[in-house]
């Protein structure tokens, strides 16, 4: 993504101060905001993220409403915020990217089924350890799972990846390659979500081991498809329809807990999976080196924006 230096908008806002015709105070205040977001793109769009995220917390604190939850448009909102301040052409890449859908048919295979699998798998090792299997009333309910994965793609999928994995994930990758936008992106993924592990909508565990190693998953993904963000939208709405929407209602008290532990496990242990070749292979350096997706290159070439969190 590229955009104007953001030293012009320090020169204007300069002039403006010192011009006899000096602009009102309301726009000098716009002028340091543009230019704040410009400096530090990531560190604005995480604060919206959670911001707009955790709002319906504070509607309920008002007297507004009960039983909140994350609002999941929060990460796509402030992205769409930020890009919209850095200016037309960062606003134009994003939403150009947001519009590539194109990627191997296996890598979307993969991004459906794997999903399918893990939910599958851990629902089978939950009966080994002594939770009852699904029963045929409770599968008779499979004919909503296509209806909530539309609405999943359009809440998280689009609400949730074209935040993290469209707008921040290539900036995080182009300057610290995939370990490095890991390091930021998985704990800010898990403080979003922190409000519903502290409200008992979301499992301890699965917010943190589950959410780490998902974004290192997602990342991976990337990676493999030279930046398809599309491929973790799909793979995170086809999740939650298979897994909140559908398996885990099927069990309640301590085999629920158990069932949220082994996705959480099950995504950790994805995510290590993941790394195996490359240290086995001595090639750790191709996870640590810069990554330009839009090119599908290594460079050590980063925008001086994007140098900054």
């Amino acid at each position: 993504m590229t955009d104007a230096p953001t030293h012009g908008v320090a020169t204007a806002l300069s002039r403006r101060r010192t011009s006899p015709g000096a602009a009102p105070t309301e726009e000098l205040i716009v002028s340091a905001v543009v230019l704040f977001v410009r400096r530090y793109p990531l560190a604005v769009f995480a604060v919206l993220a959670c911001a707009i995220g955790w709002s319906p917390y504070a509607s309920v604190a008002l007297g507004l409403g009960t039983n909140p939850e994350n609002l999941p448009l929060g990460p796509v909102l402030a992205a769409l915020v930020v890009t919209s301040l850095q200016g037309r052409e960062e606003l134009r890449a994003w939403g150009r990217a947001l519009r590539r859908w194109t990627a191997s048919p296996w890598l979307y295979a993969v991004a459906v089924f794997a999903p399918i699998l893990i939910h599958v798998s851990i629902v089978l090792l939950n009966h080994v350890g002594g939770a009852p299997l699904p029963t045929g009333a409770q599968l008779a309910e499979w004919p909503q799972i296509p209806i909530t994965f539309l609405v999943m793609i359009v809440a998280v999928g689009l609400g949730e990846e074209a935040g993290w994995t469209a707008f921040a994930a290539p900036i995080l990758m182009r300057r610290h390659g995939v370990l490095g936008a890991w390091a930021v992106l998985a704990p800010l993924r898990i403080l979003w979500h922190l409000p519903l592990m502290l409200n008992g909508d979301m499992p301890l565990l699965v917010g943190l081991l589950g959410n780490a190693g998902f974004q290192l998953v997602v990342l991976q993904l990337m990676r493999r498809s030279n930046g398809q963000w599309s491929l973790a939208a799909v793979w995170h709405a086809t999740l939650n329809a298979f897994g909140g929407a559908f398996f885990f209602t099927m069990v309640t008290g301590a085999d629920l807990d158990h069932l949220g532990t082994l996705l959480a496990l099950a995504y950790a242990g994805i995510a290590v999976a993941t790394l195996v070749p490359f240290v086995a292979g001595g090639r750790v350096a191709e996870l640590l080196a810069p990554i330009d997706l839009t090119h599908g290159a290594r460079t050590q070439a980063v925008p001086p924006r994007f140098a900054r969190v």
